[in-house]
């Protein structure tokens, strides 16, 4: 793989590095130093984005020989952590991620799969039992904080990057319920989405949309607000109506709720799976 591709693959996983550390971290893992990547140094590129030089201070304070966990050597580590040191459930973990087969059946655990059991969720700060939503749904909305996102659909900075869809993908699955759009006059009549007067790049808005719509509800199904900054012109804002309903179809407020008080914002509970247009007007 090519430099190039080696960036479009990372874009594809939603891998977000800045160019310099990403082409340093390709150089060094380009052992041909031919400009590519073979099989092989794929691999050796891939273990080097899971590295976590703190990680891998625990593992060696750990690891009597420098190379490999024992079981026992886990099972220290876990009563340090105030975990259960059982033989039983460090034997468990390194079935569960240990990557290398062979150190699998001799009971060791790896750098790799000692990082990829500190990055599991077993060892998340979050507190599990709020994956479940545990909070009052049915208040107004205006007594919530809402989860949002400036500048959604850019990749990196705000003056040069590129503008895409992977952005609102990556924010939605995080459940995010309020995304950006600023939207501009673009060619041939179809308007788009970009950091207006500046280099960064344009993505078009019915894309935008298409993947706000698949996208939408995967992570919540609370209401999702599209905020839109509008500087298109009034033709292209028809355009823009026209592909909004056709596309989000009846899960896009356009009237209020029936049975509901006009004076105050409805509950997310009563608003489930609906998307919202919080519209901002640009200039041009």
């Amino acid at each position: 793989m090519s430099y190039d591709e080696v960036q479009t693959l990372l874009q594809m996983i939603n891998i977000d590095l800045s160019d310099q550390y990403a082409r340093n971290l390709f150089q060094k893992c380009d052992h041909s130093a031919d400009g590519r990547l073979d099989h092989r140094e794929i691999e050796v590129f891939c273990r080097e984005l899971l590295r976590r030089p703190e990680l891998d201070a625990v593992f060696i304070r750990y690891s009597v020989n420098g190379c490999v966990l024992s079981t026992q050597d886990l099972r220290v580590f876990l009563k340090d952590q105030g975990e259960d040191a059982s033989l039983t459930h460090a034997q468990s973990l390194i079935l569960t991620y240990e990557l290398n087969d062979i150190a699998k059946k001799n009971q060791f655990m790896t750098p790799n799969g000692f990082t990829m059991y500190m990055l599991s969720k077993e060892n998340c700060v979050f507190n599990r039992e709020h994956e479940r939503v545990y909070q009052d749904m049915k208040q107004s909305l205006a007594n919530y904080f809402i989860s949002s996102s400036h500048n959604t659909y850019l990749t990196k900075d705000q003056l040069t990057g590129d503008s895409s869809t992977e952005p609102y993908i990556r924010a939605l699955k995080h459940g995010c319920r309020c995304v950006e759009l600023d939207c501009w006059d673009g060619d041939k009549g179809e308007p788009v989405i970009y950091h207006g007067h500046t280099l960064t790049s344009k993505v078009p808005f019915v894309k935008v949309i298409e993947t706000i719509n698949e996208y939408a509800f995967k992570a919540s199904p609370y209401p999702l607000i599209l905020s839109l900054e509008n500087h298109c012109s009034m033709e292209q804002q028809s355009v823009m109506a026209q592909q909004l309903q056709s596309i989000l179809g009846n899960r896009l407020l356009t009237k209020p709720l029936s049975g509901l008080d006009s004076h105050s914002l409805p509950s997310p509970e009563a608003w489930l799976q609906v998307q919202m247009l919080q519209h901002c007007q640009g200039t041009l």
